[in-house]
């Protein structure tokens, strides 16, 4: 049986703002959070990534389970299509925002 695929972890919500003074804008509105959750989703596509290839290395040297193999290799390709088209979607709604006429 396969297992089941696990959850995408959800994005942590943004702080308020602080009124704080010198703190750069990026900070202020929440940007640390955002980047820091957009790391750490990178991170876990890598690690899926890294243990799809150590799965396939295994089954080659006849060391691991073929099926193994392709269930990895599977959520590997599946955590990268996820990501390009998120990359995709943000990439198009910047430049819907930027093209905005005020």
């Amino acid at each position: 049986m396969i297992p089941p695929v696990s959850s995408i972890s959800s994005i942590q919500p943004i702080q308020p703002l602080s009124s704080s003074a010198g703190t750069a804008p990026a900070t202020a509105a929440g940007g640390a959070g955002f980047s820091s959750s957009i790391t750490n989703a990178l991170d876990q596509v890598q690690q899926t990534q890294n243990t799809a290839s150590q799965t396939e290395a295994l089954a080659a040297a006849g060391q691991g389970s073929v099926s193994d193999a392709l269930i990895s290799s599977t959520q590997a390709s599946l955590a990268t299509q996820v990501t390009v088209a998120l990359t995709n979607r943000a990439v198009s709604a910047f430049t819907d925002v930027m093209n905005l006429q005020f």
